[in-house]
C-alpha cells in the first residue's frame, strides 16, 4: 500500500467521519472502498459478499422485479404524451 495525501472540503470530511462512525470502518478504508466501487476494482470476495447480502431480498414481495419496474415506469405511451414526445 502507498500513502497518499488528499484535500477534502469540510463537508466531504464530515461525510466521511459520519460514515466511519456508523460503519466502524476507518476513513482510509472508506476512501479505498469508494475508489474500488467507482473504478470497478472489486475483489472476488467483495462481489460474493454483495451477492450473499442481497440473496432473498425480494422473497417477501408479491410481485417479480420485472413487474415492479413495469408498475413504477407506467405506460410508455403515457409517459411520452406527458413529456410532449409522442
Amino acid at each position: 500500500m502507498s500513502r497518499t495525501q488528499i484535500y477534502l472540503s469540510a463537508e466531504e470530511r464530515e461525510l466521511l467521519d459520519r460514515a466511519s462512525k456508523a460503519t466502524g470502518a476507518s476513513v482510509s478504508e472508506l476512501i479505498r472502498r469508494a475508489i474500488r466501487t467507482t473504478f470497478g476494482v472489486t475483489t472476488k470476495e467483495e462481489k460474493l459478499r454483495a451477492l450473499e447480502r442481497s440473496a432473498g431480498i425480494w422473497k417477501d414481495r408479491p410481485f417479480t422485479g420485472a413487474e415492479y419496474v413495469d408498475a413504477i415506469r407506467g405506460d410508455l405511451n403515457e409517459r411520452l404524451r406527458r413529456l410532449g414526445l409522442e
